[in-house]
């Protein structure tokens, strides 16, 4: 009985009878139009939230997902002429080129490198690194953070150092100073997100995130460790491998 019920609903939802965002109606709406138990009713319910179609929302019932994902490039994102050209961070550049807009808090803070970073980085455990802590929202709404560490003695003093946007990216301005990066390397791994991650990117419940820690280097050394954490129902993560004529 269940199964039929959470069917129903499906259908709606695809049909767009309620769509993302909206409120399911009551459990005591669903039992009167369904003609079925409460139990029943629960059961059809955690189905869909099983199938990630909905989610508990406290105070409010039953909420329908978002559907509005957005595509990050990240080969692209590292395109030191596709940077310059466009004046502008390269997340922004995607996020615009695709109708949407973006912004973007920014914190700095000078830290003791964790064993993680201090490794990837090449420095001793402990040795300080500044960090820039990036908040990104899109259409207003929280959508992923940013965290990149640097070895604090190769940016103090630099505008990498303050609070601010750097308008042709920090990797086009590194460049500028002749730390040109020319390898990278991703670690992409998926987890549920801490308190802190789902209240900051309200993300929703049983919706994991996406991590994808890049070490950037120059000819001669790491400069760089970017963490850059995504919900996963709001955000496409694309590489492009391989040349773009067409053969």
């Amino acid at each position: 009985m269940y199964e039929r019920l959470a069917d129903a609903l499906r259908e709606q939802i695809n049909a767009g009878t309620f769509p993302p965002g909206s409120k399911l109606p009551s459990e005591r709406k669903l039992m009167d139009d369904h003609g079925a138990s409460r139990n029943t009713v629960r059961l059809g319910l955690r189905r869909l939230v099983s199938e990630g179609l909905i989610f508990p929302s406290h105070g409010q019932g039953y909420l329908v997902h978002r559907q509005d994902v957005l595509v990050y490039n990240a080969s692209r994102s590292e395109d030191q002429d596709r940077r310059l050209a466009a004046g502008v961070d390269a997340w922004v550049q995607d996020i615009q080129e695709q109708g949407r807009t973006p912004n973007q808090s920014i914190s700095v803070s000078i830290e003791k490198a964790s064993p993680v970073v201090a490794d990837k980085l090449n420095l001793s455990p402990g040795e300080l690194v500044l960090v820039r802590r990036r908040l990104r929202t899109v259409d207003g709404q929280p959508w992923s953070t940013e965290d990149s560490y640097y070895p604090h003695a190769l940016v103090s003093n630099t505008p990498i150092a303050e609070p601010a946007d750097i308008p042709e990216g920090v990797i086009a301005y590194m460049a500028s100073m002749g730390h040109v990066q020319v390898r990278y390397v991703d670690d992409v791994t998926a987890a549920m997100p801490t308190p802190k991650q789902a209240d900051e990117l309200a993300v929703e419940p049983g919706v994991p995130v996406l991590v994808r820690t890049r070490t950037g280097y120059t000819a001669t050394e790491a400069v760089r460790v970017t963490v850059t954490t995504m919900p996963t129902d709001r955000n496409v993560l694309r590489y492009e491998l391989g040349t773009s004529e067409a053969k």
